[in-house]
């Protein structure tokens, strides 16, 4: 067999079986063997379209009872390659693939091989075309997160999925105080976006190669984060609180590039020794209006912040369905179990947050879901045990609209308790 597919079927191994993330099992099989370093474009393009597959093959592979593990994975890589990928000589591939499973298996998986032709019957007729079980299999996600998805109804559903079963581009955060908008614009690599200084990359080259994002002038930002800093500005004599819990440290990023040294601006994090990004764009700035701690309790933020807060941001580690469309893996590989746990940290921290905002200012709760449970319920409850909150916008997003991305955010306005009960 050829060693593209050799190598991908091992690292489909380590994101399947053993919970590695994609980017990161790539990572350490290409930095481990330097002489596999060509055939890293090919390999990722091959393991990526196999991923972004695998719930069609897998089910469209049950019938292949006598089938090893390995011999399935490399049969699911070879008609990804045959319906999809299409970056390999078709008979050269069969050749290899008969050769590790033998002619009579070659045989039981004709049927399936044979589709390649007939893309209108890719999904056998017996499947109900209204069931989450079709949606599943056309647009690979699991049937747990087209469920979710579904309480949104039916065209949301379908839109939603297929932005998931494709890749996103890739927006970018110009860094206006080291490079300046034209510059970025005058280089073709990169488009501009109707969001405030948002680019979208378009390059053929791997984005780490650039040079302007490689030297830190950029970075990666969705534009809903940078439409919800800009619509709520602060004055100088303010105080911005960031409670963010999530992995990305995009918005922490934003907020020191637009308001350092400009108002008091305190970040509370969940790990700091994870955030280098971050603190080297601190000391780079050489800001010493910036607070950038790690409590030991959301909850009693007392120590950290010396008064009320004219905005807060809540940014919790949520589902992160917006991962889908980026990591091809993130849906696979999800931990259906954490979910309650996962909105219980985001109901703690969206209290946490509310008891810093000043009389007047503004709380904002924003995550990455498409879950009800996450984005509406959650603030609704929060609502009902506090009225001196009022609530002036809330939107769930969804990844095919403006912003391309899958997040709920709800604004809401503190006022004075006493007034709101009367």
């Amino acid at each position: 067999m050829l060693t593209e597919f050799v190598v991908s079927k091992e690292i489909i191994g380590e994101v399947l079986d053993d919970k590695v993330p994609f980017a990161e099992a790539m990572k350490k099989r290409f930095i481990a063997d330097k002489d596999l370093r060509p055939m890293r474009s090919v390999v990722g393009g091959l393991v990526g379209c196999a991923l972004r597959h695998v719930i069609y093959f897998d089910y469209m592979m049950k019938p292949l009872k006598d089938f090893e593990k390995d011999e399935k994975r490399y049969l699911l890589l070879v008609l990804s390659d045959i319906f999809f990928y299409r970056r390999f000589d078709r008979e050269e591939i069969l050749k290899g693939l008969t050769e590790i499973i033998g002619e009579e298996k070659i045989q039981q998986a004709q049927p399936i091989i044979d589709l390649a032709e007939n893309p209108q019957n890719y999904i056998p007729e017996t499947v109900d075309r209204r069931s989450p079980l079709y949606l599943s299999l056309r647009f690979n996600a699991p049937e747990w997160c087209v469920k979710i998805i579904n309480h949104f109804g039916g065209s949301v559903s379908y839109n939603t999925l297929k932005k998931f079963s494709r890749p996103a581009r890739t927006y970018l955060r110009v860094r206006t105080s080291v490079l300046g908008l034209p510059a970025a614009f005058e280089n073709p690599d990169f488009s501009a976006t109707e969001t405030d200084k948002i680019v979208i990359y378009t390059g053929k080259n791997p984005l780490r190669k650039n040079a302007d994002y490689a030297s830190g002038k950029m970075f990666p930002e969705r534009p809903l984060v940078r439409k919800l800093i800009t619509e709520h500005p602060v004055a100088e004599t303010d105080q911005i609180l960031l409670l963010n819990t999530n992995g990305d440290t995009a918005i922490e990023k934003d907020l020191i590039e637009e308001y350092a040294d400009k108002v008091g601006l305190n970040i509370g994090v969940s790990n700091l020794d994870a955030r280098g990004d971050v603190t080297r764009l601190i000391r780079e700035k050489k800001s010493k209006s910036i607070n950038y701690f790690e409590p030991q309790d959301f909850g009693f933020l007392d120590a950290y912040i010396s008064r009320p807060q004219k905005l807060v941001i809540v940014n919790p580690n949520s589902t992160n369905f917006d991962l889908a469309p980026t990591s091809p893996d993130y849906l696979l590989n999800f931990d259906t179990e954490s979910m309650d746990g996962i909105i219980a940290g985001e109901k703690a921290l969206l209290e946490g947050g509310s008891k810093c905002v000043d009389v007047g200012g503004t709380l904002i709760s924003r995550v990455f879901t498409i879950s009800r449970k996450e984005g509406r319920s959650a603030v609704g409850e929060f609502l009902k045990a506090h009225p001196e909150f009022t609530l002036v916008e809330e939107k769930q997003h969804f990844p095919y609209d403006e912003y391309e991305t899958a997040a709920y955010y709800a604004v809401l306005k503190k006022g004075e308790k006493e007034l709101r009960s009367e």
